[in-house]
């Protein structure tokens, strides 16, 4: 009996005293918005300063001490490691580092929590999140633009529209800038005068200073002798107030209809970005009768060129073209499509913006299809504008004649990416045959024709006759490959 009592009493006391292991830590990568591990900038170009934040969640008592194991890898294995003291809050513990990129290109950075297993924990599989940090070359920032925000998406750098308040400092820590949505000159009743539009913007500005900046939607005509002078009035205030807000505000116009020359010179120094919306999957064929897209994109990019509104970030005034992705009129195969097309003929824009997302008006059934198309374009951003992006661009493959009855055969192949490109095998043909084979070992990320392309050469002794040459390139691992020949 006395032996039974002793257990019992044992059992109990177990009981009483819990689980040796209370604590938990655990950190999330996905979803990136909601997750422990995360940059500012987002996608930071070369010599940029980086925050890397770890935030771990805690379930029980917190721990005096809780560090973190911090790893930034480059593509080459190169390694930094750095020890992370992370500060307990209520149910979180969150620590930080400032890192600057050593080159540009693809980084992983792995956190890892308790690293020398010095807190006893009730799960030890959950202490370890890893994310991608692309690194571009200065210039390649991309502006990235979604109408509306979305915790699953990975690469947009703003929402351009709505924004939830409640979620600010949660985009705007990592690096994203929400933006407050307005309305803008299609709104407007009445007369139209600068003082007008300063107002509407500044006001804005003074009522809403917790935001990144500001968007101001519909703005644009079509040519009416009327419209065009209420447009000069207002993107007069619109000027004025864009010098006058302080330099970290960011100010978005979103530009309905086609982009005349007269009106894209007067966005010209009078805001950050403009949004140049096309309706390629909805109003374009519906409302318009659509049927080339391609050349729907390129008429309202051309006075954008004219302007010089295209170029290297941070440099004025930029534009952008922004698609639409209307459920269920969105096509996958048509979507990459309009990717490759505005990569090739417009590789100056640093960037691209979405609105009408392929779950807007998609009935319960389509939202998960809708939200995984959202997810594939998001990839696509990052494949056609983050990623190096290797190509042979429309005339880019000479001929020169030698005084020895030779040629002299040379191959331009372009990067319009965000960053340098590994390894790319180049081939050159005459007349359906390979006479040059090269492996190039890198091709530079650049924000002209003069930084960003290398050139093959080859010596070639033709046959009397018509010949046809073509370049063509291999294998370009790391590297989305746009045009190959």
């Amino acid at each position: 009996m006395k032996l039974q009592y002793v257990l019992t009493v044992a059992v109990m006391l177990a009981m009483i005293a819990g689980p040796a292991c209370a604590v938990d830590l655990a950190i999330n990568a996905e979803p990136y918005f909601a997750s422990g591990l995360f940059t500012n900038p987002l996608i930071p170009a070369e010599k940029d300063t980086v925050k890397i934040t770890v935030r771990a969640t805690v379930e029980g008592e917190m721990p005096k001490e809780i560090t973190a194991e911090l790893a930034i890898i480059a593509a080459d294995g190169a390694a930094r490691h750095y020890a992370v003291d992370l500060a307990p809050e209520e149910g979180q513990a969150t620590g930080s580092i400032e890192w600057q990129p050593w080159q540009n290109g693809r980084y992983r950075v792995t956190a890892k929590l308790d690293p020398d297993n010095a807190i006893a924990e009730s799960n030890e599989k959950n202490n370890v999140a890893e994310i991608e940090l692309p690194v571009v070359i200065p210039g390649r920032q991309p502006h990235i633009v979604w109408y509306h925000d979305s915790d699953y998406l990975r690469w947009p750098t703003m929402w351009g529209g709505k924004a939830r308040e409640a979620t600010l400092a949660q985009w705007q820590e990592r690096g994203v800038m929400p933006l407050k949505w307005t309305a803008g000159l299609s709104t407007m009743r009445g007369e139209v005068t600068d003082d007008r539009a300063y107002r509407s913007v500044v006001g804005k500005v003074e009522g809403w200073p917790e935001v990144s900046g500001l968007a101001i939607d519909e703005v644009g005509y079509y040519p009416k002798p009327e419209s065009e002078e209420r447009f000069r009035s207002y993107m007069g205030g619109i000027r004025r107030a864009y010098q006058d807000t302080r330099d970290d505000y960011f100010l978005l116009i979103w530009h309905s209809g086609s982009l005349y020359p007269e009106q894209a010179a007067l966005y010209r120094g009078a805001c950050d970005l403009v949004a140049i919306e096309s309706y390629v999957f909805n109003w374009g064929p519906k409302g318009l009768g659509t049927e080339n897209f391609r050349d729907f994109l390129d008429m309202k990019m051309r006075s954008a060129r004219q302007c010089d509104l295209l170029g290297p970030t941070g440099k004025g005034t930029q534009a952008i073209t922004t698609v639409d992705l209307t459920y269920p009129t969105f096509n996958r195969g048509m979507m990459e499509s309009i990717f490759r097309h505005l990569r090739r003929t417009w590789p100056e824009m640093r960037g691209i913006g979405f609105f009408g997302t392929c779950i807007r008006d998609a009935p319960e059934e389509g939202m998960a299809e809708g939200i995984a198309n959202n997810k594939f374009v998001d990839r696509l951003c990052h494949d056609y504008f983050i990623m190096p992006v290797v190509t042979i661009l429309p005339g880019n493959l000479w001929v020169n004649s030698q005084d020895d009855g030779s040629y002299l055969v040379t191959a331009a192949v372009s990067n319009i990416g965000g960053m340098d490109s590994g390894p790319v095998a180049v081939k050159i043909y005459a007349d359906g045959k390979v006479f040059k084979t090269v492996q190039l070992k890198q091709i530079p990320a650049g924000n002209n024709l003069k930084e960003n392309q290398a050139r093959v050469e080859a010596r070639w002794t033709p046959q009397g006759g018509t010949h046809q040459l073509r370049v063509e390139l291999g294998q370009a691992p790391g590297s989305t490959i746009l045009d190959s020949s």
